[in-house]
């Protein structure tokens, strides 16, 4: 195999991320028999210390926090995460660097006998990468794997690791057609990650579903570690328990990503990895993840892109965008996923832009323009197809000095970036 035969054979199993009307339950999701497969071949998972990171927002902040504070203390880190923006490859590193073409060819021609010969809507796309990258850990002997669930977390086939430790990250009302349609429902999904004897460390929740994670945690064995009572954030300072960590002065934008660098933070103290605190903190504050609040100079304008999908994603984009722009005109280009909470982050929308350009994405999951413009209503708002014409628009709506902000979905980011390439 080469780089694209490889690609072409896990193409051709069945990818959840685009199919719709799949039902969450074990039939579709079977972890059991994709344990099975692993065992296959000597269930490499175990060969490495690893961390288990779920929750609705900030999942890939957090990973990326535990990856650099972990490799600034000398170790060899693997990454597992999805989906990816641009390239196939982004799912799964070594540090900063993806997983080579190479190496990917060969892991999937290691792969390929033991799934050849079953019917391929048994096995997943998801499934057969998340093999991949327990064998590529192992091969290239990382110190340490983080990897991040892909949805939910009881049935996700990164559950069968055993970590040191897991992060369950703030939830919100996301993937409700699959994961249940209540906070209740979702909470239960993610607590499946929980195992006997671990630290849980629960990111910031409604006291609700907090108290909730705590029980699930607890009726699961795990012990939980909870913001807001052993670990916070209060007046821009980190505290650890008693312990006061002071001001970390992030590179990444907004309020949200302060509280999840102290989750990875208290991850990696739960873990035992607490060691150079100051080499820590500085790998942290130069921490970067592409997507999140992303600010670039563009053609004169100031361009945003960002990746959040829910009303408390939206709201903190705009926060920011209004903190840093005061006084900036704002034109933003949107497309959201079909089944989110379209007509409360359009609401935001209007409530900080001056201009509104509808578009669409690559993704089946992509809401049509008429559906995003009927959560609009009249005035403010006009539809443009075609991401490229929707970017000219936004050019041809500014002037120099304004804020183009283009948000929405993953799949769209992976859209502007191959653009925005071009440019």
């Amino acid at each position: 195999m080469d780089y694209q035969d490889a690609l072409n054979y896990l193409n051709s199993f069945i990818n959840y991320e685009k199919k719709k009307d799949i039902t969450y339950d074990e039939s579709h999701y079977n972890l059991e028999a994709f344990r099975e497969l692993a065992e296959e071949f000597g269930s490499p998972f175990n060969a490495y210390p690893s961390i288990h990171v779920t929750g609705t927002k900030g999942k890939g902040s957090v990973v990326e926090f535990l990856k650099n504070m972990l490799m600034v203390q000398g170790y060899r880190v693997g990454t597992f995460t999805s989906p990816h923006l641009f390239n196939t490859r982004e799912r799964i590193r070594i540090d900063d660097a993806w997983i080579s073409e190479e190496s990917f060819a060969s892991l999937m021609e290691t792969i390929r006998p033991a799934t050849a010969d079953r019917e391929k809507r048994y096995r997943t796309f998801f499934e057969l990468m998340t093999l991949m990258s327990f064998l590529y850990f192992q091969r290239e002997n990382v110190d340490w794997a983080i990897f991040e669930v892909g949805m939910g977390g009881r049935l996700d086939s990164t559950n069968i690791i055993s970590p040191r430790c897991a992060v369950i990250n703030t939830l919100g009302l996301d993937h409700t057609e699959t994961l249940g349609p209540t906070l209740q429902h979702i909470a239960r999904e993610k607590a499946g990650i929980v195992k006997k004897g671990i630290p849980v460390i629960i990111g910031p929740q409604k006291d609700e579903i907090r108290d909730y994670l705590v029980q699930l945690t607890i009726d699961a064995g795990g012990i939980p570690v909870v913001y807001g009572n052993d670990f916070t954030v209060a007046e821009d300072e980190i505290y650890l328990g008693k312990e006061k960590i002071g001001f970390v002065h992030l590179a990444l934008e907004g309020e949200h990503q302060l509280k999840n660098c102290a989750c990875a933070l208290q991850a990696l103290k739960s873990a035992g990895m607490w060691k150079n605190k100051k080499s820590m903190i500085g790998a942290a504050e130069k921490t970067t993840v592409g997507g999140r609040i992303e600010i670039r100079p563009f053609e004169g304008r100031f361009l945003v892109l960002d990746v959040g999908h829910t009303l408390e994603s939206v709201d903190s984009l705009y926060r920011v965008v209004d903190k840093k722009f005061p006084g900036k005109r704002i034109v933003s280009v949107i497309s959201y996923s079909h089944g989110k909470n379209i007509s409360g982050m359009v609401a935001l929308d209007k409530k900080y832009a001056q201009e509104l350009i509808f578009t669409e994405n690559s993704s089946f999951r992509g809401a049509k323009t008429e559906e995003l413009a009927a959560a609009c209503g009249p005035g403010k708002s006009i539809s443009v197809k075609d991401l490229k014409e929707a970017l000219n628009k936004a050019l041809e709506l500014s002037e120099e000095g304004d804020v183009i902000v283009i948000h929405g979905s993953f799949y769209l980011m992976g859209d502007i970036y191959e653009i925005l390439e071009k440019y």
